[in-house]
């Protein structure tokens, strides 16, 4: 059978293949024991699998280049960083002593310990926007295990199930099977362990996103699992969903995919100067969006090659078939952008409404918003899902323009501010940040002169460009937001300015929102921009960088002033069903027609 144009991309190469300086050592030791010229055509096969798919291996820095990393960091986090006086507060941790005290013990790590030591101090912030990157050749890549899990029942005692399977894998091991050990460790304790190496804030998100990083990984913005494989334990269900078989292991190696690799991949990002300023006003987890990407290509990858899916009936109509969920049936409606959007008319009980799943807000902009208005007049008016589940974030004025397509109401877009230091004060006057910081210059000198730690709050995206579509181009029926822990940063700000606009009901899986406050900065960026002047930041060596928060956000409207980061937004809860998890989301479509269905 011919390989499809994805399926080397979905194969990747194994952890141990596209790392194979981590098991040099065990290498070296065995190479005696080998058969004589053994080692001779090992070393041939590596030294050829190395040129097309081994990534470096973590950067060996001097000491000199140490303080240079440290130096750019303490900088940033000490005078930049928008989150720092609420950091100290909550968590009652301190960046920036953190990093001065390790300017003392420089010499006492070895390089793998020094970068694993820097990772550390910046995930204890427990902020998704500031993160350690590795090096560029890492851009892109994600450690998968080719399987989805979720969980669902009480928080206290939650069954954990198989939710995608991706080929190569035991036939007995499918969607629905119940994951009960990983590594011989019971699975909730598994994940409340690994939760530890994640960012998240509060409780029940720090549990969805351990969760989500258990089978993948974006390598860039994290260390790589210490294991090349895993040994789960599950069990197969009878159709209850009930434990009814004997405890089975699987052993399942770590790979590594891009799914930029795709050829096909499709060209929807901004490009030249409109770029570079839009990457100033971005507000996105980037882990979580590569990590997204990983997730088409193997479980989707028409999303990603642009090429359609087989002529199948939609998993919900043939779940609600088999389930007796209350007979939804799903037509899909095409789109242009496939990577982004999945846009569906569900008929149930003789009725139609409309489901609009937003992937991302990572599109350029305005293909985003015309592909809104394209598909709006082709859904049903009797109602519209829109679910914005697991969205990590993107452009902040995509998010805040679409939402007038769901209203009449004047949208009022969230406010930013920088943390006021003399620092910032003196960017902002400089000439290559006069479009990104002019608003806030005055604000900034007034704040450091008083002592107060932040600018004015304004927002980012221009009023005007939030309410200059024509109303009669909007939806017009009544409209249901889905949300949950994982959605984050200007998913945050769509669910905010729903919220705060009134739009309609949000229904939220989790206590809230993922909590993503700020506008996302890179630190080569600002370093472009501070270069040949008196603020210009030291080069980061290796091609290790930095994002950080730069400009938190509060709310608009009735929400005026309330934060975002570590918060989140609230909305009516809602627990997942197996129903959901297995067949189509059923149970949640169902309660969201439901509301759809009161009278307004």
């Amino acid at each position: 059978m011919r390989d499809p144009p994805f399926g080397a991309a979905q194969r990747g190469t194994t952890l141990a293949e596209a790392m194979p300086y981590r098991s040099a050592a065990v290498a070296k030791r065995s190479r005696s024991q080998r058969p004589r010229g053994a080692h001779k055509r090992q070393s041939t096969r590596a030294a050829r699998g190395s040129a097309t798919h081994s990534l470096p291996a973590p950067p060996i820095l001097s000491r000199s280049e140490r303080l240079r990393v440290l130096s750019g960091f303490e900088t940033v986090i000490g005078s930049v960083y928008a989150h720092l006086p609420l950091k100290r507060a909550r968590y009652g941790f301190d960046p920036v002593q953190r990093l001065r005290i390790l300017r003392t013990q420089v010499d006492a790590f070895d390089d793998n310990n020094f970068h694993a030591e820097l990772a550390a101090i910046l995930t204890q912030m427990r902020d998704y926007h500031t993160r350690y990157t590795g090096p560029a050749a890492f851009e892109g890549k994600v450690a998968v295990l080719p399987f989805l899990l979720d969980l669902y029942g009480p928080e206290d005692s939650p069954t954990y199930v198989v939710t995608k399977v991706g080929k190569g894998l035991d036939a007995g091991f499918v969607p629905g099977v119940l994951l009960q050990y990983w590594n011989g460790v019971p699975i909730d304790l598994a994940v409340l362990r690994h939760s530890n190496e994640e960012c998240a804030g509060r409780p029940d998100s720090v549990r969805a996103a351990s969760l989500q990083s258990l089978t993948f990984r974006s390598l860039q913005f994290g260390p790589p699992p210490d294991e090349e494989w895993v040994i789960v334990g599950y069990r197969k269900v009878n159709a209850a969903g009930r434990p009814s078989g004997a405890l089975k292991e699987l052993r399942i190696a770590w790979r590594v995919v891009d799914p930029t690799a795709v050829a096909a991949l499709l060209p929807s990002a901004p490009s030249g100067k409109r770029a570079a300023r839009l990457r100033r006003a971005m507000a996105v987890n980037p882990a979580a969006a590569a990590v997204r990407l990983a997730k088409m290509l193997l479980f989707a990858p028409e999303a990603l090659t642009g090429a359609k899916p087989p002529n199948a009936p939609h998993v919900a109509s043939r779940a609600s078939r088999r389930r007796g969920n209350g007979g939804i049936a799903a037509t899909t409606i095409d789109t242009t952008l496939p990577d982004t959007v999945r846009v569906q008319s569900l008929q149930v009980q003789g009725r139609s409404f409309g489901y609009l799943r937003i992937w991302g807000f990572d599109t350029d902009p305005d293909k985003f918003i015309a592909e809104l208005l394209r598909v709006i007049p082709l859904l049903p008016t009797e109602g519209l899902i829109i679910d914005v589940r697991s969205n990590p974030g993107g452009y902040i004025v995509a998010a805040e323009r679409a939402l007038q397509l769901f209203t009449s109401k004047r949208i009022e877009p969230v406010r930013f501010s920088a943390l006021a230091t003399p620092f910032t004060r003196d960017m902002a006057v400089l000439a290559g940040l006069e479009g990104d910081l002019d608003p806030w210059k005055a604000s900034l000198q007034a704040a450091v002169r008083n002592g107060e730690h932040y600018a004015q709050p304004l927002p980012i995206t221009a009023p005007a460009e939030c309410n200059d579509i024509a109303v009669e181009r909007r939806y017009a029926g009544p409209v249901v937001l889905v949300g949950d822990t994982n959605t984050y940063s200007s998913g945050d700000i769509f669910a905010a300015g729903f919220v705060d606009h009134g739009i309609g009901p949000f229904v939220c899986v989790g206590a809230a929102t993922g909590a993503g406050g700020a506008n996302v900065w890179d630190y080569a960026e600002l370093r472009r921009a501070l270069a040949g002047t008196p603020l210009a930041l030291p080069s980061l060596p290796a091609g290790i960088g930095l994002t950080f928060s730069f400009r938190r956000i509060t709310r608009s409207g009735p929400s005026e002033g309330l934060t975002i980061e570590d918060v989140g937004v609230q909305g009516r809860p809602y627990a997942m069903t197996r129903n959901d998890l297995l067949f189509g989301n059923g149970d949640l479509l169902l309660h969201c027609i439901a509301l759809l269905r009161r009278p307004r």
